[in-house]
């Protein structure tokens, strides 16, 4: 006798930012019902939340009317709003048996516990991925952190799988520092490559000049990573101990705002873990000059 197959839940999105705007449609591959998007009742928040929703084939609500109409509602509000979109959501009934999530990396998912009070299963579900406009990552790869109520969790683990993607416990002691990580890994990077072109524009090069000629060299820096790890990717003076090199970098940097600052706060961080044939010079050299 052949199984029953069960019905995928229906979702309501909160918020129609870039997140959303990637999720939504992922959702919708999956074979998920996307019933309603809502949004905060600015001009720009529902001229997004129409257009998402007409993708959808969802309706539109505003923020204030939002409630517990769908199996699964799924919070996509910057950090600062959540605590506040959660203490209206609650306000309305009907939460016993529904499953609310925020994909906040930082926050865990206490912020929803006034949901949770009213009978909501709750849980963050975090995407570790940039989202711009201009472009849609593949949900098939992008790594999900989860922390929350068991049933909440057994959701979100349910509907990552149908996304094809990963997911992966997170303690919430852990979520600060593992936002942190993101960080890191993607909006500090592009701080970096924002010094790099101020530099470059040292060296007289415009920025879509600096961009090509960096392009190379970071796609295989990046493939080097992640593929051999830090130690092995890592190369040039600092690696080798070239002082004299070191010395004339810190001494021009001097005439690109900022970027003496950055180098040296990266060398350091490279002198910590990184090979240096002259590690104790290098760090003399930066105390000194």
């Amino acid at each position: 006798m052949a199984r029953k197959r069960t019905a995928k839940a229906t979702i309501t999105l909160i918020g129609a930012g870039n997140l959303a705007q990637a999720l939504g449609p992922a959702l919708k591959a999956a074979g998920y019902t996307i019933d309603i998007v809502a949004a905060r009742e600015t001009a720009s928040s529902r001229r997004r939340a129409a257009m998402l929703a007409a993708r959808l084939r969802a309706r539109t609500q505003s923020l204030e009317d939002a409630g517990p109409d769908a199996d699964v509602i799924w919070i996509c509000h910057t950090d600062d709003a959540l605590a506040e979109t959660a203490r209206k959501l609650a306000r309305k009934r009907g939460w016993k048996g529904k499953t609310v999530f925020h994909s906040s990396g930082a926050l865990t998912s206490d912020v929803l516990s006034p949901l949770r009070r009213a009978g909501a299963q709750t849980a963050s579900l975090h995407p570790m991925m940039t989202f711009v406009p201009g472009t849609t990552p593949r949900m098939s790869d992008v790594p999900f952190a989860v922390e929350g109520a068991p049933q909440a969790v057994l959701v979100a683990r349910r509907i990552v799988r149908d996304l094809g993607a990963e997911v992966f416990p997170i303690k919430k002691s852990a979520k600060p520092l593992y936002h942190a990580l993101g960080s890191f890994s993607s909006p500090l990077i592009v701080a970096t490559l924002v010094t790099a072109e101020r530099v470059g524009r040292g060296a007289g090069l415009n920025a879509s000049q600096t961009r090509r000629l960096m392009g190379p060299i970071l796609r295989q820096t990046l493939e080097n990573y992640q593929e051999r790890g830090a130690a092995a990717a890592f190369s040039g003076p600092i690696k080798r101990g070239d002082l004299n090199t070191v010395r004339r970098h810190l001494r021009e940097l001097k005439r690109v705002p900022g970027a003496s600052e950055v180098y040296r706060a990266l060398v350091k961080s490279a002198l910590m873990d990184l090979p240096s044939t002259k590690r104790k010079e290098l760090m003399s050299l930066l105390q000194k000059s």
